[in-house]
């Protein structure tokens, strides 16, 4: 399957919409959407993906080890010196040529494993291996999931702040062209006229920054993704959506054994076990098979060569007797090491309750946070209205509209690191228990 097809499956798939002229197009995407994405195209994804394959490949190469292997040779030789033999024949000296000028061989063998202990062993061991590339895909999907929802949401906050900020920039571009005219009627100071000449300079850098957050934000999305960085892409939720699947009571039944990393760790175990069970077999015999046959010519000249052949079948048996201990002492280091794995896995069975309790602590108090900056923001949004409306009344001075619009500013991006905090505290805990 070509990639291009597969793109637009993927993309079908996940109803991912993909918009525009083939020389400019357009992707928006969900979260789950980008997460999907990712998991398909992200680079380590699909270095992940080569790492299940090689690992498939393995095990061709370790079943190959018991089916027949066959080689061939082949030589010709030109023999410019031949060596002679000295000698005494009824008391004259002889000399003897043990050779001729040309020789050419061919041969070839066959060979068959009929029993290796580590040869069996061997088979179970490379498909546990396959599983364990699979665990390791797993996880590497699980991260780049998490990476691109806490960008992903980064990206809507950037968004978000860009509209906060226009909209507070035209309030003091629009009040700074009153406050002119009042001055030029008399009825304002020049004191008043910069000082809304300074909240109008703060709003337009709050503006240009969260533009440049939004572009930089948005490439590292792209990049998470295994997207094109030079093409466009348009997240789609809002923070109000990202944030409202959140569970008031997070409170789940974990099922451990759902754990990527407690499914690696399994997987480990089974793994020292296929080896503690090989290093037992090395106390067996290996018995192979065999079958050769060779065909040699000689000669002096090349149109006028002798041939004679040669064929054999046999069985090589191969013994371990006596090792001094070496094989004992090396199975008994392996037996401590299945020893410590099960160690590690009862302290990771601790260590996820654990870590699902501050989760949902974490989330908890994550969303008390969350709920004060917002509040926290409607009452200074609404403060700020009502001085505005007394500013321009002659009620109050430009400096204490400045410092009530500081603090107004201050409840946005208080509430904008509390959005992101509860937002990743949320997929945090989607992490510790499997959801994502």
């Amino acid at each position: 399957m070509t990639s291009n097809i597969k793109l637009l499956l993927i993309l079908w798939i996940a109803g991912i919409s993909l918009e525009g002229s083939a020389q400019s197009d357009t992707l928006k995407v969900s979260l789950r959407q980008a997460m999907a994405y990712a998991t398909e195209f992200g680079y380590q994804s699909i270095n992940a993906q080569h790492d299940i394959e090689i690992a498939q490949k393995k095990v061709n190469e370790t079943i190959s080890i018991g089916l027949p292997q066959i080689t061939a040779s082949g030589s010709l030789t030109k023999n410019l010196l031949i060596q002679e033999i000295v000698a005494q024949i009824d008391g004259q000296t002889q000399r003897f040529k043990m050779g001729t000028n040309y020789s050419s061989s061919f041969g070839a063998r066959a060979e068959q494993l009929l029993f290796d202990g580590s040869y069996l062993v061997g088979l179970q061991a490379s498909k546990v291996y396959v599983r364990l590339s699979d665990n390791a895909k797993e996880k590497t999907d699980i991260e780049i999931k998490q990476a691109v929802a806490e960008v992903y949401f980064l990206a809507s906050m950037a968004e978000k702040n860009i509209q906060e900020f226009e909209r507070s920039l035209k309030i003091n571009e629009k009040t700074y062209q009153e406050t002119k005219v009042y001055f030029d009627n008399g009825m304002k100071e020049d004191i008043d006229v910069d000082q809304i000449k300074l909240m109008v300079n703060e709003s337009r850098r709050l503006y240009q920054e969260a533009l440049r957050q939004k572009a930089i934000t948005m490439a590292i999305l792209k990049f998470s993704m295994g997207y094109d960085i030079d093409k466009p892409l348009i997240v789609t939720e809002s923070v109000t959506e990202l944030l409202s699947p959140i569970p008031l009571n997070p409170e789940l039944d974990f099922e451990m054994n759902t754990h990527i990393d407690y499914k690696t760790l399994l997987t480990q175990i089974d793994i020292q076990g296929l080896d503690i069970k090989n290093q037992k077999t090395l106390a067996l015999p290996r018995l192979t098979g065999f079958a050769s046959y060779d065909y040699t010519m000689l000669g002096d000249q090349l149109n006028d060569l002798i041939n004679t052949d040669a064929a054999a079948i046999g069985l090589t048996l191969s013994i371990p007797i006596f090792s001094s201990g070496s094989r004992s002492a090396q199975l008994k280091q392996k037996k401590l090491e299945l020893t410590k794995l099960t160690v590690e896995k009862q302290m990771l069975e601790q260590s996820l309750k654990r870590d699902l309790l501050v989760a949902e602590t974490n989330l908890k108090n994550g969303k008390i946070q969350y709920d004060n900056a917002k509040e926290a923001l409607d009452i200074s949004t609404r403060i700020y209205h009502k001085s505005l409306v007394k500013f321009k009344n002659g009620i109050m001075n430009s400096l204490q509209l400045s410092q009530i619009e500081n603090s107004m500013i201050e409840a946005v991006i208080t509430l904008s690191q509390a959005s992101s905090n509860y937002f990743n505290m949320y997929i945090n805990y989607q992490k510790i228990t499997s959801q994502l």
